[in-house]
């Protein structure tokens, strides 16, 4: 849930709470602007909090008050967000799904932009490469997600198992949330999450979390809750979706989890370095 109290004593004053749901605060001029995603906040300002679990926010026009159940004061952490206005906006399409499936062809450029460098035969990608000695260790890795991103991990599945040789799992969040599954210290969780929102991949890898498992996020927002809560993992840079059938967001999924793979199996030595140059190459066409 998130909860917003008004006070007709205080009029110009609003309490928030969360949890579960995403709560974002967006920081204005002599105002403040609250929502569950940052992207129709975008025209006023580009300076945001994400609020936590189990934190409230006292929001008055020209003050932001963060504290925990403890009633003790807690530093915001602002967020500058790095979406242009034009990105929420058709842009001459006669419709946002049409102009999303358009620019899958750019979406996937940022993606692979500072990551993929064909000539040195390299992919750089920082929040993978801390975890990569565990990953590589791992009895398994579990993929969790929901809807679309689900289907991206099912193709990732084919992908991890035939490059790395480490055994997958791919779970649905809402069933892997609800059950008691079996999860060892160690174990790789790969969370995917086009909002980093969604709330029962976000209890998912929490309760895996607990259990000593290492949660990698390939979520698009930045800053939101999933890569929050997630130890490393690495920003699909797909933009904003606004059309609610899945297109630029699922194939952004799949190049980022191509490219983890194929890092992975650089490092592991499971393919020779023609096939690896091959497929490196193949990626970036």
């Amino acid at each position: 849930y998130v909860i917003l109290l008004l006070d007709a004593d205080e009029p110009e004053t609003i309490i928030a709470a969360r949890k579960g749901s995403p709560l974002v605060i967006g920081i204005g001029k002599g105002e403040h602007f609250l929502g569950s995603d940052a992207s129709p906040m975008l025209e006023y300002t580009k300076e945001v909090v994400y609020v936590n679990d189990y934190e409230l926010a006292i929001v008055k026009p020209d003050e932001l008050i963060l504290k925990n159940l403890g009633n003790e004061k807690i530093t915001p952490y602002v967020q500058k967000l790095d979406i242009e206005l034009a990105a929420i906006e058709k842009g001459g399409y006669d419709h946002f799904m049409l102009k999303e499936i358009f620019e899958q062809p750019q979406t996937i450029y940022d993606c692979l932009r500072g990551r993929l460098d064909t000539s040195g035969g390299t992919i750089t990608m920082s929040g993978i490469q801390q975890y990569a000695d565990q990953i590589m260790n791992a009895n398994r890795i579990v993929i969790i997600a929901c809807g679309t991103s689900w289907h991206a991990g099912l193709v990732a599945e084919y992908i991890f198992e035939e490059l790395c040789r480490i055994n997958v799992e791919v779970e649905y969040a809402s069933e892997f949330r609800y059950r008691n599954p079996v999860i060892n210290t160690g174990d790789v969780i790969i969370a995917i999450s086009q909002s980093g929102e969604t709330a029962d991949t976000l209890v998912a890898i929490e309760n895996a979390k607990a259990q000593g498992a290492i949660i990698l996020g390939v979520v698009n927002v930045v800053g939101s809750s999933i890569a929050r809560a997630s130890h490393g993992g690495a920003y699909t840079h797909a933009g904003p979706e606004i059309g609610v059938a899945s297109t630029q967001a699922f194939t952004a999924q799949l190049a980022v989890l191509t490219m983890i793979a194929l890092n992975l199996t650089h490092e592991k030595g499971t393919i020779d370095q023609e096939r690896y140059m091959h497929l490196l190459n193949e990626l970036s066409e």
